[in-house]
């Protein structure tokens, strides 16, 4: 599919192979799964020579109704668009290993959402430029989202980006996200057929099966995906100084007490998770650095304010772990009793309540 995208656009993909040194007709194979680094090296050697920018966005206008396979086909025979979104969430991986599609809705509104951290953007900009093109041939041209949102930063200038998906867009938040109207999506697709939609999800089931896909057996539940987005979000923002739950909401386009009630639902704690992804990051550092190097970089006021949370934490100092046999394995810490207190990051108590310091 991406080579068929790239070709539409003018790019040489035979000249990309050999550059590559890939077997001849390797980028001409369907129903082949191919490594996520390969996908990489290859797209990139499609956007290095593509005639402008934007390449994903402007190959997904051009693929035609029927190269995604069972995925479009499904789609055009779905009851409503809503249906045909909940059939791209359960039957993505037999396109590809795109991260993790899931849906939110409630009586205006239906989100789309698509988290892949490490993911390459352009991957991301494909997707939701094809559910776009999909949703207009589908509903009709005038057919587009109330917003798209993608978590990583634009690669030409954003009207561009708007003047191709036709809606508002903005970037660097938690995760990609495609917002549209309830009732566009609520209505008929002309195409529906029911019975040839049948056959298609066995064939979808059994395909899923033979991958050993989680999802033939069962669902990936919304929690759990919300819980692995809110897990990169919070790297982001303890990356950018401020964890807190206000912060995060922010990218979330939610309020601070609306995110603590998503993660209540799911059995977790802001709070928590927190605690762990210091943890997970004071182990990794501590290889080499020095405590107050640590400590900095996690936003503790002091060397010995860390020392404290850290031996409260795993019972241990972070001298005597560094010094244990095996310090570099994985540590399993029980995080229920975890409360804040003396050894805090200033202003954590705050951020756990969901304001700011």
């Amino acid at each position: 599919m991406l080579a068929a995208a790239a070709e539409r656009d003018g790019v040489e993909v035979e000249e990309v192979r050999r550059a590559l040194a890939l077997p001849s007709g390797f980028l001409e194979r369907r129903g082949v799964r191919v490594p996520i680094a390969t996908v990489r090296r290859v797209w990139c050697g499609f956007t290095d020579r593509a005639a402008g920018p934007l390449l994903a966005l402007r190959a997904a206008r051009e693929l035609p109704m029927g190269s995604l396979d069972l995925l479009d086909y499904l789609a055009q025979t779905s009851t409503t668009g809503e249906e045909a979104f909940e059939h791209l969430t359960r039957y993505l991986p037999l396109l590809a290993d795109a991260g993790r599609v899931w849906i939110e809705s409630d009586r205006q509104r239906l989100r789309v959402l698509h988290a892949s951290p490490g993911g390459l953007p352009s991957l991301a900009e494909l997707l939701f430029g094809l559910i776009v093109a999909r949703s207009r041939e589908l509903f009709g041209p005038t057919c587009a989202p109330r917003l798209v949102q993608f978590a990583h930063r634009p690669s030409a200038a954003v009207s561009v980006y708007e003047e191709v998906l036709g809606a508002p867009v903005r970037f660097g938040g938690g995760f990609d996200e495609l917002v549209f109207d309830r009732d566009i999506v609520r209505a008929p697709i002309a195409s529906s057929d029911p019975a040839l939609r049948g056959i298609l999800v066995a064939q979808a089931e059994a395909a899923l099966a033979r991958l050993g896909v989680r999802g033939a057996v069962e669902r990936v539940e919304p929690e759990d995906d919300f819980v692995a987005v809110f897990r990169h979000a919070l790297s982001q923002a303890l990356d950018a100084g401020d964890p807190s739950l206000a912060r995060i909401g922010e990218s979330f386009g939610m309020s601070a007490r609306t995110l603590q009630r998503r993660l209540s639902a799911a059995r977790v704690s802001h709070r928590d998770l927190l605690q762990e992804l210091r943890l997970e990051r004071a182990r990794r550092a501590l290889g080499g650095a020095q405590a107050k190097e640590v400590s900095e970089e996690l936003g503790y006021s002091s060397p010995s304010a860390f020392h404290r949370a850290f031996k409260r934490w795993t019972g241990v100092t972070p001298g005597a772990l560094a010094a244990a046999p095996g310090a570099a394995e994985p540590l399993v810490v029980g995080w229920g009793g975890v409360q804040a207190g003396d050894g805090e990051p200033a202003g954590a108590a705050a951020a756990a309540a969901g304001r700011r310091p």
